[in-house]
């Protein structure tokens, strides 16, 4: 398995494993099914986007999008991994998830987040392993399907704020 930056030729494989996220409905509150063309846009993104390769097949993938707009949050980053069905249990969510942290550490973040939904037991686990903290529950989040869902907050700190003494 190789790590490497998102391609365009990546495009079709990637749509594949998100749009079977959606179909899932555990990941995710996107209940339409995404495009080629709207994979490449991701491309243009300002924050890191990998995938994990065997050969030509992708396995899975994992992306930094902007947090927020406001100045304040610039080196705060929202991230997102999915893992194709038939390579879930090979590691290859923590690989990325541990990549994308150090490709965003080095593109200037300061943070990584994201929202987990609470019932996604995968997904937390895989966070923790990753050195991911929950900070919080969002209950009632949105609904999916006309069923309230609750989300869990998980950051991991990166660089100068993961290495912060508060005590200073």
């Amino acid at each position: 398995m190789t790590i490497r930056p998102a391609t365009a030729t990546d495009a079709q494989q990637i749509v594949a494993i998100y749009n079977h996220g959606i179909a899932e409905r555990q990941a995710t509150f996107e209940t339409r099914p995404r495009t080629p063309d709207e994979v490449v846009d991701w491309l243009d993104a300002r924050g890191p986007f990998l995938v994990a390769a065997d050969g030509d097949t992708i396995l899975g993938f994992a992306r930094v999008s902007a947090y927020s707009t406001r100045e304040a949050y610039a080196g705060v980053g929202e991230h997102t991994v999915y893992v194709s069905s038939d390579a879930r249990g090979r590691s290859v969510g923590s690989t990325l998830l541990n990549a994308l942290a150090d490709a965003a550490e080095q593109a200037g973040y300061h943070k990584l987040t994201s929202r987990v939904f609470a019932t996604n037991t995968a997904s937390r686990a895989l966070h923790h392993k990753t050195g991911f903290t929950e900070v919080g529950i969002q209950r009632r989040h949105a609904k999916l399907d006309g069923r309230w869902v609750d989300t869990v907050l998980v950051e991991r700190l990166l660089g100068e704020a993961r290495d912060y003494d508060s005590a200073l």
